[in-house]
């Protein structure tokens, strides 16, 4: 399912984006409807944002023609029981954004909850991280200057209109206006300069494991192996040693290659990252002030878009969901349709050889880990 990227690019299909686009080359929306993401960046959270007066100056950049603003300049170190800690100062920020300067929130998605849920949703669709930077531009002024990123991104254009500049390796110009969408494949060289209005847009960063990454990664795991703990001789050794040492090698990341397959070494590669988005589904505060007060005729149901891995180890079923796991007794094994299940149940309607205290017991842990959400007390 990618029905929130397919959301985001429409009219372009994600299957499409996958198969002809991603890392290979740009492409530009045009669509002529101005709300389009308004649903994900509202201008009055921004401005509760930029007015904190305990905003960390890390989720904070100020860039002028290329040029960023020193941090000295724009925050200050504040007391707290935790210690000193540098913060923005709302007055200075937003003074040299009248002056021409480019705000930039870095990871929107850690302060904006729409913003948190996107990333959440497309995590779980694409199988990688994804994180979201908010840029605002004033009117006929330009953040930074001709650059490409690491990483694939999609520009989300929020409000006003920015004219970008994009590399292919020709130069290209095109013109993001509210609604309109950009990508751009990692390594691509581009800038932008707002235009006779304002420009607030989300850069959607993609993060999947590149080949590279996933080689370095194999590498890691090869530290822990004894056979390629040898040492490459060196060159006066001769080259029968050298030789040898090279088959040994190949040989070596032949078994490796063959034990540790693609996916899995993928799901290492992303594992923090996903494991960290599965500690922030919202909703999950408001869930636990009631678990006292969960009764057998307490309506849950399963987290939407939660995964859970489970494991029998003949006594117990251990259910895993990032970083959290319950046990539940293996008797249970046929009530986990219902468990895990995208339908609303009653507690009470668990079936099999556990008592109504039990049931309640069982629910409580489950949605104390986020595996369950109330739908009713």
């Amino acid at each position: 399912m990618t029905e929130c990227l397919s959301r985001l690019l429409a009219p372009l299909t994600a299957e499409l984006f996958l198969r002809h686009y991603q890392a290979r080359e740009h492409f530009h929306v045009s669509r002529s409807s101005p709300l389009y993401y308004a649903d994900l960046l509202d201008v009055a959270d921004l401005d509760t944002v930029l007015q904190s007066r305990q905003l960390p100056a890390a989720f904070i950049n100020v860039v002028k023609n290329g040029v960023r603003c020193p941090v000295e300049g724009w925050s200050r170190f504040a007391n707290s029981a935790r210690g000193a800690h540098q913060i923005a100062i709302p007055e200075d920020i937003l003074t040299l954004y009248a002056d021409g300067a480019t705000l930039i929130v870095n990871r929107g998605d850690a302060l904006l909850p729409a913003l948190a849920d996107v990333c959440r949703t497309l995590t779980r669709e694409l199988g990688f991280p994804t994180q979201t930077n908010i840029y605002i531009t004033p009117c006929n002024a330009a953040g930074f200057t001709k650059h490409s990123d690491d990483h694939d991104v999609l520009i989300l254009q929020i409000a006003g209109s920015k004219s970008w500049r994009v590399y292919t390796p020709g130069e290209l110009e095109i013109e993001l206006h509210s609604g309109d969408l950009l990508y751009i494949p990692r390594g691509m060289f581009h800038d932008a300069r707002s235009c006779d209005e304002d420009s607030i847009h989300v850069t959607l960063g993609l993060r999947p494991a590149y080949a590279f990454e996933l080689i370095r990664d194999l590498g890691t795991l090869a530290a822990d192996r004894e056979n390629f703990q040898k040492p490459m001789p060196p060159t006066f050794a001769g080259v029968e040693a050298l030789q040898s040492f090279e088959s040994e090698l190949l040989s070596g990341l032949q078994a490796l290659i063959a034990e540790i397959d693609l996916s899995t070494l993928a799901n290492l590669h992303s594992r923090d990252s996903i494991t960290h988005e599965d500690n922030a589904w919202p909703g999950r505060f408001a869930d636990l002030r009631f678990l006292t007060r969960i009764t057998p005729d307490t309506i849950v149901c399963r987290r939407a878009d939660t995964p859970a891995e489970i494991k029998d180890d003949g006594k117990l079923l251990h259910l895993s969901f990032g970083n959290r796991r319950v046990s539940i007794p293996v008797f249970m094994r046929e009530q986990l349709p219902r468990i895990l299940g995208d339908k609303n149940f009653a507690v009470g309607a668990i079936e099999g050889m556990i008592t109504s205290a039990g049931k309640v017991t069982l629910v409580t842990e489950l949605v104390k880990a986020g595996f369950l959400r109330i739908v009713s007390i």
